[in-house]
């Protein structure tokens, strides 16, 4: 309530550290160093994680559960996947406590001096939104034009393979903001785009209409694979890639009994089977690799999540898919070696592909990507961000084409702040996390292959840390449980000031490294 105020003991809140303080049910963090006590919101403006259980690296705060990065010293964002500052609130000192006040103190009102007219923005998921809100937020007001082919408001992706999927859940749920296009003063378009013209920098519509701008955003994003076996288009089979696409598979599994066969492995595969076993349904996972995620956290890791999903009642089964049968609606999936899997729906999680095909006149790269140089600047006026692009990926020194939904909100504000006129090229480090189950996973880096993982803790009891290593030098690390040091990791490749392989492996102490890093 406005105008509360929490009081917290000084000697409560840590020199260089951070203390939740409360009054009823009003909750405020206070955070203190050499320049005083400040307090802000206690929970993180993304979905919610308490910040008290977060991290502290070199000036920043990092959310405990996705990573979002706020300055300590005004709340400001600095990484996604939060699209807000922190609320910050007053405080005053009064013998030995800190008292902090409810009544918000005014966020910091921005001018861009932006010389561009108009933003053209073609996509409407998580690079098209960051760049949006990162021009909003530096104070551009011109028109921003978002054109994207489905209907539904911008909504977080991230959340349909997850609890999505556990239970019955209104598609309002999945919304970034209840009024996006209103809040953010931005006309939205349904439809589809039929061409990119980077060279008179326009997009063709397919009912023909032409739309230009000063500066374009290109962030189309993938569509499902499916591949061309039989019966692929009956009823009951689905793929997982939009809000339409979980509800037709949420209303499927209805109450729950009936049996699931997952084609795939791959995490959107791997989540939606962990949660559709919370509906009450009997699901196989139906896979070429015997072992989930071997290939990309190596055996051990792999192995260990197998154990953990067939504990909780998932069958994996490992073969290739001849043929889906039934006669309208699937009945079953049947293997090449002869097998058959009873089904009353089929989720297919056969990947994603680049939706590049409506970009004219540019090659495209062996994985199907757009090929920009590290400013993801596809020509004059024109960006490219998100799963379609292959830029420069500075911790690993690889062209890198990576399809997460942070580094996606990465690359659209970066673009954000380049049509804003601010020169240099994409440096962050890519991140993403994977809920198991109620297991969160946390992957950090770039490593398309490894030569050796250098391991702490126990995957068999899923509390980790692996580090991918390529030569001497650490490129990727995969955890769950182990907060401290993933935090400190992801913080310390961000900044280029990982210690090499051979420091980690003889105890470097990353979080220590971590907090005096900036």
């Amino acid at each position: 309530m406005p105008g509360t105020e929490i009081r917290l003991a000084l000697d409560a809140i840590p020199m260089g550290g951070m203390k939740e303080g409360s009054a009823g049910d009003e909750k405020v963090l206070f955070v203190r160093d050499a320049s005083g006590v400040r307090a802000f919101q206690a929970k993180c403006p993304h979905l919610g994680a308490p910040l008290a259980k977060g991290e502290i690296c070199g000036g920043r705060l990092y959310c405990p559960w996705h990573k979002a990065a706020f300055a300590l010293a005004d709340g400001s964002l600095e990484e996604p996947p939060a699209l807000d500052a922190l609320t910050r609130y007053p405080v005053r000192i009064e013998g030995s406590e800190a008292v902090a006040t409810l009544t918000p103190e005014p966020a910091p009102t921005k001018t861009a001096g932006a010389t561009v007219r108009n933003v053209l923005i073609v996509g409407s998921g998580a690079a098209a939104v960051a760049c949006v809100k990162t021009l909003r937020r530096e104070g551009y007001d011109g028109p921003i034009t978002m054109v994207g082919r489905e209907a539904y408001p911008p909504y977080d992706r991230t959340k349909l393979s997850k609890q999505f999927l556990a239970k019955p859940t209104p598609p309002e749920k999945m919304l970034i903001e209840p009024d996006f296009d209103g809040i953010n003063k931005v006309e939205r378009i349904t439809a589809q785009v039929a061409r990119v013209d980077p060279t008179r920098r326009n997009i063709t519509l397919e009912d023909g209409r032409t739309l230009s701008a000063d500066a374009i955003l290109v962030a189309t994003g993938s569509r499902a694979v499916v591949p061309d076996f039989p019966g692929k288009d009956l009823g009951g089979v689905f793929t997982l890639r939009s809000l339409d696409d979980a509800l037709h598979v949420s209303e499927a599994a209805g109450e729950g009994g009936g049996s699931v066969v997952v084609v795939g492995a791959g995490f959107i595969g791997m989540e939606a089977a962990a949660f559709l076993t919370k509906r009450g349904l009997s699901v196989t996972v139906l896979a070429r690799e015997e072992t989930p995620f071997a290939k990309r956290f190596g055996e051990v890791v792999g192995t260990a999540l197998k154990r953990y999903h067939a504990g909780n009642g998932i069958t994996f089964e490992t073969g290739s898919v001849a043929r889906i049968v039934g006669t309208s609606h699937v009945e079953a999936v049947e293997t090449e070696d002869g097998r058959r899997f009873s089904a009353d729906i089929v989720l297919v999680g056969a990947g994603a592909k680049p939706e590049t095909s409506l970009i004219a006149d540019v090659e495209l790269d062996e994985a199907g990507g757009l090929a920009v140089p590290g400013d993801l600047k596809l020509a004059e006026g024109i960006w490219i961000a998100g799963d379609i692009a292959a830029f420069p990926e500075t911790s690993s020194g690889q062209t890198a084409r990576i399809e997460h939904w942070r580094l996606a909100q990465q690359h659209g504000t970066h673009v954000a702040h380049a049509i804003l006129g601010r020169s240099g090229v994409f440096a962050g480090a890519p991140f993403f996390w994977s809920n198991q189950g109620d297991k969160r996973l946390d992957y950090g880096g770039y490593a398309e292959g490894f030569d050796r993982i250098v391991m702490q803790g126990d995957p068999a009891a899923l509390d980790f840390i692996a580090y991918y290593v390529t030569g001497d030098r650490v490129t990727a690390a995969c955890s769950i449980g182990r907060n401290s040091a993933f935090t400190a990791f992801l913080h310390l490749l961000g900044l280029g000031r990982l210690p090499s392989a051979a420091e980690i492996e003889a105890g470097a102490d990353l979080p220590d490294l971590a907090r005096e890093a900036a």
